[in-house]
């Protein structure tokens, strides 16, 4: 189905799940590049959280390097930050904080979404966290489900005839959706729908 409604709301018989709010936050492991080429293992966590400046942090664990005059820094770790280089530059790291703040801000689970940008081939970026909410369709056990719920809710089966609703073929109807309208992410054991834009 080509161009299909979104649905308004969910109706009494709403099998739609609220996803798991919990945020894991993105973070970085920043390694000081002389002590790193003297054989030396310096370097610190940092959280992309907001909590502090990046570019401060990136200072302290710089000045604070066994070996003189630490200039150059690289990221040799990372968690939840999604595709990221060894050598990312400050505003990449700052892109990725503005996302989490924001993703926070709007109470959308951070791997949530970055698994979204990751399937969309995006860089983790706040303006990507609109695309995320405007996208979302719902987390269900499966898009079967989903567009059970979708069909019901769009009155696109109220045509057929209650005896011959049975005979509908959702599993195809969720075939055709993932074909052109939608995408579906599995996440945490369930699955989460969101509109191809």
């Amino acid at each position: 189905m080509r161009g299909a409604m979104k649905p308004s709301g969910l109706s009494k018989k709403q099998k739609r799940k609220e996803p798991d709010m919990t945020n894991d936050t993105p973070r970085i492991y920043v390694a000081c590049l002389a002590s790193y080429n003297a054989g030396i293992l310096h370097g610190e966590w940092v959280d992309l959280d907001g909590t502090e400046t990046i570019e401060e942090r990136i200072s302290e664990i710089l000045e604070a390097s066994p070996e003189e005059d630490a200039e150059e820094w690289a990221v040799h770790d990372h968690e939840l930050c999604g595709y990221l280089s060894e050598y990312p530059g400050i505003d990449t790291l700052n892109a990725i904080q503005d996302a989490f703040e924001k993703v926070e801000a709007k109470g959308i689970e951070w791997e949530a979404f970055g698994e979204f940008c990751a399937h969309r081939g995006d860089d983790i970026e706040a303006d990507k966290v609109e695309m995320f909410s405007e996208a979302y369709a719902g987390t269900w056990d499966s898009l079967e489900d989903w567009c059970e719920n979708f069909l019901e809710e769009t009155g696109q089966l109220e045509s057929v005839p209650e005896n011959l609703r049975y005979y509908f073929d959702y599993a195809a109807f969720a075939r055709d959706m993932a074909v052109n309208d939608v995408f579906t992410i599995e996440h945490n054991g369930e699955t989460l729908v969101f509109w191809n834009h």
